[in-house]
């Protein structure tokens, strides 16, 4: 099989994130899984695209090979009109810190900062200057309604509130593509529906690319498209949203 080129899909690179022909195979005894199978996915700049799919279906390979943390056995991962495949891991590294925003289920916060360092810190790891990581951290808690929590510690917050701060934490980057796992798997029915509302606004208001991997399909009627995955393989997304 051929591997494709970037060359060959030009014309669509102004997509935030191509996933093009994906295919993700690991040893199995003598033989191998496909824990991906010549998956072809593209979301737009604004645009929230529900992942949905029973389990080991392989959503969970779909956001980790998006999220250039492992190499597929073959196709591209393109973000922002770069091709992952073509760089070495620190290259690898640096695009994922300055292109991407990862949203994990758990939102995994440090219990000694408070939700402004905790924003602040993740700049800081990219050497950015304190004083103007303060003042993009407060204005992104505004954005996602904590501007009155700032000074409070995880314990201080509720589940919503923390994956509230794990939102406005991913954006300190100014991504082009966020990839959320599950954020409302430990939230009430509310909250939940507060979460995926917020994630539609800030995808809009920043122009990212979201994937947001989801059991709960209450909600994916407040996102753009829906996709679903089963054995490793992608069906046809579809405009759910207004």
């Amino acid at each position: 099989m051929n591997t494709p080129t970037t060359t060959q899909y030009a014309a669509s690179a102004a997509m935030p994130l191509q996933l093009i022909d994906l295919t993700l195979e690991y040893p199995d005894g003598e033989g191998t899984i496909k824990a991906l199978d010549s998956v072809n996915l593209s979301v737009g700049a604004g645009q929230v695209l529900s992942l949905i799919g029973p389990s080991g279906s392989g959503k969970s390979s779909l956001l980790a090979a998006a999220a250039t943390l492992i190499r597929p056995t073959h196709g591209l991962v393109i973000i922002d009109g770069t091709t992952a495949s073509d760089l070495n891991d620190a290259q690898m590294t640096t695009l994922r810190r300055e292109k991407i925003g990862i949203i994990f289920q758990q939102p995994n916060l440090l219990a000694s900062l408070t939700a402004v360092e905790q924003l602040m810190i993740s700049d800081h790891l990219r050497g950015k200057p304190l004083k103007a990581a303060k003042v993009r951290a407060l204005e992104l808690l505004e954005i996602v309604g904590l501007q009155d929590s700032a000074k409070k510690r995880p314990h201080q917050l509720s589940g919503g509130q923390r994956q509230r701060v794990n939102i406005a934490r991913a954006l300190m980057g100014q991504p082009k593509v966020l990839l959320v796992d599950e954020p409302t798997a430990a939230l009430d029915n509310a909250r939940s529906e507060s979460i995926v509302k917020l994630l539609a606004q800030v995808t809009k208001e920043f122009s990212v690319a979201t994937v947001m991997v989801t059991h709960d399909t209450e909600f994916i009627s407040l996102t753009d498209s829906v996709a679903t995955m089963r054995d490793g393989a992608l069906g046809a997304s579809e405009l759910v949203g207004v």
